[in-house]
């Protein structure tokens, strides 16, 4: 029974002797057999993803395996892992492979030479926007980054309202029509940590930079290698196609804690820097299609650009309607029941009279014909209001329930309509709000603080 056991624990210890022996790299050879042999695409990437690896990616090698029936998925894959060098640890080999991959990246949107010539890019495009509950609105939009961190940006919505925002390291503002304010902080963050983000200004600042690889994930037929990069106390993911370095994903969670995915696709050379013409972000459950349709590198900017304001802007923000009720009422004046009663009608008089000689006589009778009229009237004077009340959440991090009086016709006291942004300002009166009428003008009306919760 002893020698049994032991020729057991033997048996034991050899199989795990074997099966450390057998894990091995894998090869092409072994792609190309598991693919003959009928094993599905999925099972292969995950063989590749689960084990070592040591792959041929040279051309010739990845032709002929594609010729061998190995497919454009598995291939990629193949690539993705041959970028972490054999014998570093996990984390070691993530880092390496996020490091060449980052550089193949930038490498992939110009010379090194040229990107660090980058001063100031200047684009203008257009952008359909796709709120939660399905209501579309485009907007003209112009973007001008001069590197590293003043951004002038316009847009012009369909019913005319220009909208300018500028940003400096020494003021920003935003002006809505009539309205001009300070940015609020949130979009500001936002931004602000954009800039840092951007492939070019990373492309400048790379010292300040580190990334490591983070696996793959598939976009349409690619599958694309995950990188997350950190810096200047920002984090980026990016999504890359492993053969030609072209960035496909960004993923990023912005100041108002929303995660902010953008594809980029429609890449093309400007001046020696290809740009994505083509951009469809989705955050909060809006979606927006930015297409380009102009695109500068290094132009002249106009100075007068990033000049301040001429007054001290206001703090501004901006706020989703959540939900919206008119309530109509009605406000009575004076009151009360007033009678008024009057003497109506006349005395009939008759008078019969004869004449003799130098003398006439007669009589005369009187028959009275009065009586008293009594009306009624009421004077309460009738006025019918609407009380226009919303609940909003706003850019600065509260909710407010901010309401209208409407008493007269061409009162500016408006309803605002849920899942609309609107911009406002605060005054001594309550909150100032721009919006546009039916005839789609631009007017403004204030509407007072019922109450406030904060959201943070």
């Amino acid at each position: 029974m002893r020698t049994a056991l032991c020729l057991t624990l033997l048996i034991a210890v050899s199989a795990r002797l074997v099966a450390q022996e057998t894990q091995r790299p894998l090869t092409n050879a072994d792609v190309s057999n598991m693919t003959k042999s009928g094993m599905s695409e999925q099972t292969i990437v995950l063989a590749i993803q689960k084990g070592p690896a040591k792959f041929d990616t040279t051309p010739d090698a990845l032709i002929a395996l594609k010729k061998q029936g190995v497919s454009d998925q598995v291939l990629n894959v193949m690539l993705a892992a041959s970028a972490a060098p054999a014998g570093l640890s996990p984390d070691e080999g993530a880092a390496r492979a996020g490091i060449e991959l980052l550089h193949k990246t930038l490498d992939s949107l110009g010379s090194r030479q040229t990107l660090a010539e980058v001063h100031a890019i200047r684009w203008k495009g257009t952008n359909v926007q796709t709120a939660s509950a399905g209501t579309t609105a485009s907007f003209q939009l112009e973007r001008v980054f001069v590197l590293p961190d003043r951004i002038y940006a316009t847009s012009q919505s369909s019913t005319g309202l220009d909208n300018r925002m500028v940003i400096t390291s020494e003021f920003s503002y935003f002006s809505s029509g009539k309205m001009t304010g300070a940015v609020a902080a949130p979009a500001l963050a936002d931004y602000r940590d954009g800039a840092k983000i951007d492939p070019i200004y990373i492309a400048q600042h790379l010292g300040d930079y580190s990334c490591v690889s983070e696996g793959t994930e598939q976009i349409g037929s690619i599958t694309a290698a995950k990188l997350k990069i950190t810096g200047q106390g920002q984090e980026v993911h990016w999504s890359v196609d492993p053969t030609s370095g072209r960035l496909l994903r960004t993923r990023r969670t912005n100041a108002a804690s929303h995660e902010v995915v953008v594809n980029y696709s429609d890449w093309r050379l400007v001046n020696g820097i290809y740009a994505p013409f083509e951009r469809k972000g989705v955050e909060d459950g809006r979606t927006t299609e930015i297409t380009i349709t102009e695109y500068e590198v290094n132009p002249t900017i106009d100075a007068k650009l990033f000049e301040p304001p001429i007054a001290q802007p206001s703090a501004g923000f901006t706020f989703k309607v959540l939900q919206s009720e008119s309530v109509p009422y009605v406000v009575q004046t004076g009151g009360g029941i007033s009678t008024n009663c009057q003497i109506s009608g006349s005395t009939t008089t008759s008078f019969s009279s004869y004449t003799a000689g130098n003398l006439t006589s007669g009589n005369a009778v009187s028959t009275p014909d009065l009586r008293m009229n009594c009306s009624s009237s009421e004077n309460t004077i009738r006025w019918n209001h609407v009380l226009n009340a919303m609940l909003v959440e706003a850019s600065d991090g509260n909710a407010y329930i901010i309401a209208c009086d409407r008493a007269w016709r061409w009162s500016k006291c408006t309803g605002l309509k849920p899942g609309d942004v609107f911009n406002a300002r605060r005054t001594d009166k309550g909150i100032l709000v721009q919006f546009f009428n039916t005839k789609s003008q631009e007017k403004e009306a204030t509407y007072g603080v019922l109450q406030a919760k904060s959201m943070r």
